[in-house]
């Protein structure tokens, strides 16, 4: 088997799909109890609702941790307790009663179909249920009013390293992606937003995944610096998520 199947890294491929859902409780308690089904449960019941599912990822909000991504649930307003990421080997593949199992075990659950593009990822393999050793971190991003799709994702990619503001990676974004994992264990993913599959609380049109040895203590009161001379693209502050991440199928 590749070594990218048996680690659950790189999966997506042309042809196939990725869907990502937050889930979020009415309370402490009832989030913990979330979290244990999720890591115990949620991969079986992908494997029996969606044959073409090839990997499952879980987030968990880590509780001590800055969180910046909150929806309404149990009747008042609360932090996402988890992100579920899904791959399968086929495109648009059929979601409803895996989305509404997932509905039977939080007070409010979103997803979306996404397009994912790996920057770079010098992470190592993990088994099943392991943690990541470093936080993920999960930033969910809003086209800036008044710009076009086509700003948006020219805008991302030149952000991420791609400076012609393309997803192929060209000479430049390749030695950007060696140097960057030269610097240790780290990740960086970009997914665009393809379609929701769900009534959503936010509009979204993309969601980054970083590990890179930390987690961010508070959200900036401005936004990020633009290093790379990209224009401004996206609505600040963003909805972050950070915590462990395993995988669970």
């Amino acid at each position: 088997m590749p070594e990218e199947v048996r680690s659950g890294r790189a999966l997506v491929e042309p042809g196939s799909g990725k869907c990502v859902w937050t889930l979020t409780c009415g309370s402490a308690d009832a989030g913990a109890d979330l979290q244990k089904i999720l890591l115990s449960d949620v991969g079986d019941m992908a494997k029996a609702l969606v044959p073409s599912a090839v990997s499952l990822h879980v987030t968990i909000q880590d509780q001590n941790a800055f969180s910046g991504a909150a929806v309404e649930a149990g009747g008042a307003v609360r932090r996402v307790d988890a992100v579920i990421e899904l791959t399968t080997t086929e495109s648009f593949v059929p979601l409803d009663e895996f989305t509404a199992q997932l509905g039977t075990l939080a007070d409010h659950v979103q997803g979306w179909r996404v397009a994912p593009t790996l920057i770079y990822d010098s992470t190592a393999p993990r088994l099943l249920g392991e943690p990541s050793p470093s936080p993920s971190i999960l930033v969910f991003v809003e086209r800036l009013d008044g710009t076009s799709p086509e700003h948006f994702t020219r805008n991302w990619y030149i952000h991420a390293g791609h400076l012609d503001g393309q997803e192929a990676e060209s000479e430049e974004s390749r030695a950007e992606r060696r140097r960057e994992e030269a610097e240790g264990p780290r990740l960086y993913r970009q997914n665009r937003v393809v379609e929701p599959i769900t009534p959503t609380a936010w509009l979204i049109h993309g969601y980054t995944q970083l590990q890179m040895g930390f987690s961010i203590p508070e959200m900036p009161i401005e936004p990020y610096a633009r290093v790379r001379g990209e224009a401004d693209f996206d609505r600040w502050p963003s909805r972050i998520l950070q915590g462990p991440e395993y995988r669970v199928l």
